[in-house]
């Protein structure tokens, strides 16, 4: 949940994030299917920073992708690998009171911690 009580999750097989008002309404939707920034192929975890910046595990793409509150692309790391900031299908991710940011780093079995910014 985010700090003005909206709600994300991802709509894997619709390859997009939805944010929910505190009431469950709609707001919006990101996506669709692809590369590009804003573009996932299996988006896993949503997870939101304190200061309110979404971070989503885009699982086929073994990266990861920030966004405004609004979904506006900050920045996306990661590639297919096994070494550090690599991923091979990353499912969660989760945002620490600090700011650290945790991917679950699924086939490489480990989990990996990021400062603020990669």
């Amino acid at each position: 949940m985010a700090p003005d009580g909206s709600v994300y999750g991802s709509r894997r097989l619709c390859n997009s994030i939805q944010k929910l008002d505190s009431a469950g309404g709609f707001v919006t939707e990101w996506g669709p299917y692809g590369t590009g920034e804003r573009e996932f192929k299996e988006p896993m975890g949503v997870a939101v920073a304190p200061d309110g910046s979404v971070y989503v595990a885009d699982r086929f793409n073994h990266r990861i992708q920030k966004f405004t509150s609004e979904g506006i692309f900050v920045i996306k790391w990661g590639a297919n690998g096994t070494g550090v900031s690599e991923f091979d299908f990353p499912y969660g991710v989760a945002v620490a009171p600090d700011g650290s940011v945790y991917v679950v780093d699924t086939s490489n079995d480990r989990i990996q911690k990021f400062s603020v910014g990669p």
